[in-house]
């Protein structure tokens, strides 16, 4: 029997989070959306989607949902895996012996003392995150972002992205446009193999020409770190394997199969997206809105690219636990095959590939995956609730959504 009292219930917890945050970091929006087996379904939005239109936050606003596509870039992986197209090893395949790419830059991936570790990283490891590659989002050669309390290492691509941030700004509130060359309004491609040795040419070129290749944090296999850079390489294999671009991938592999209607990729593709583009939600990062700002996200490419959603949200994590993305149930199992590295912060109760699972304050346990911008997207399997949602803000507490749950379930 569905609950009648659900939609108000979401309805009361969703308005309450514009309530997260104070000054320039408070929540502006949000958006949840909930399947709930016997219960029922429902939506709801609080707060202002857009600062240039004043377009209010609908249940079926698009938003960017960040590091919550690393399990869209997981389950291509997957299904090359399970077409073969991987080798015998699937997922232990070397990345070296993939041809993705080539081997003189695989083994100048991954060095530590001069020694390259670079052949010995597996599909697997970058899936799990224990490849022992930095993430050229916020780490940098001299130290990870836990080494700078958590913010972007200097010279990370966010960090060398602050400088260009604070004259984007001004250009913005001045009235002028924002110059060309600024790395905030890059469209960013994931390599380019003419230009191995410029750092802006792609986001491997990246990692590979600003001090993060030849200071490998341990041995593959070793220890938990979570890496950008590695889903970056996993969506390029994607590309080669398949023969065909990452955006097309995910529309003809993951989002037409699962009736995802309302999501796309928002980055250089040879696939255009303007047919799947509504209205996308501002992502707030201080007290600026970055889309109304002009701003472009493409650096996240297949560590986060997509935009969605919470409803296809929804659909993508329940098809995916229900099989609905493979051929068989063994893929599924693989993907979801635990794993409990030394080094995963404590929220991270277990490693899959592409994939974790949390607890919830209650001790209740999620599977699934966040992203910086604020975005969840959750499966809790003892009781059957699908949530996935956002309140675009970068920085927002952790456990947001969890709370949420946890509110849902105890009424």
């Amino acid at each position: 029997m569905p609950d009648p009292d659900l939609q108000v219930r979401l309805d009361r917890l969703t308005a309450d989070l514009l309530a997260i945050g104070a000054g320039d970091e408070r929540v502006h929006s949000a958006v949840v959306a909930v399947d709930w087996p016997g219960h029922g379904r429902a939506a709801a939005a609080a707060g202002i989607a857009r600062q240039d239109s004043g377009a209010p936050m609908r249940v079926d606003t698009q938003f960017h949902i960040a590091s919550v596509g690393k399990p869209m870039t997981a389950a291509l992986i997957l299904q090359a895996a399970e077409e073969g197209r991987l080798g015998p090893a699937g997922v232990d395949t070397p990345l070296i012996e993939t041809g993705v790419l080539p081997a003189d830059e695989v083994r100048r991936l991954h060095c530590i003392d001069g020694v390259s570790y670079g052949a010995r990283i597996t599909l697997r490891h970058l899936l799990t995150h224990t490849s022992g590659l930095r993430d050229h989002q916020i780490d940098d050669g001299d130290m990870t972002s836990e080494g700078y309390g958590g913010k972007p290492a200097p010279r990370s691509m966010s960090g060398r992205r602050a400088a260009d941030f604070a004259r984007h700004i001004a250009a913005v509130e001045a009235g002028r446009a924002p110059g060309p060359g600024l790395r905030t309004q890059m469209r960013w491609i994931a390599w380019d193999p003419a230009r191995p040795r410029d750092s802006d040419a792609g986001l491997i070129n990246f990692y590979l020409n600003e001090g993060m290749a030849e200071h490998g944090l341990w041995p593959p296999g070793t220890a938990f770190h979570y890496s950008d850079t590695a889903f970056m390489i996993l969506a390029l294999l994607a590309e080669h394997v398949f023969g065909a671009s990452y955006h097309r991938l995910l529309r003809e592999r993951v989002f037409d199969p699962l009736g995802m209607n309302d999501s796309f990729l928002d980055a250089a593709d040879a696939l255009d997206p303007a047919p799947w583009i509504r209205e996308v939600a501002d992502v707030w990062n201080g007290r600026v809105p970055l889309l109304s700002y002009g701003f472009n996200l493409s650096n996240d490419w297949g560590g986060g690219g997509q935009v969605c959603t919470a409803g296809d949200l929804n659909r993508f994590i329940a098809g995916l636990l229900a099989g609905r993305l493979f051929r068989r149930p063994e893929t599924l199992a693989e993907m979801l095959r635990w794993c409990e590295p030394p080094g995963r912060p404590a929220n991270y109760t277990r490693v899959g590939c592409g994939i974790f699972t949390f607890t919830t304050p209650a001790g209740r346990r999620q599977i699934g995956h966040s992203g910086a911008w604020g975005a969840k997207m959750l499966a809790m399997p003892e009781t059957g609730l699908v949530l996935s949602g956002t309140v675009n803000r970068r920085a927002a507490p952790a456990d947001w959504m969890a709370r949420l749950a946890d509110a849902l379930l105890d009424g």
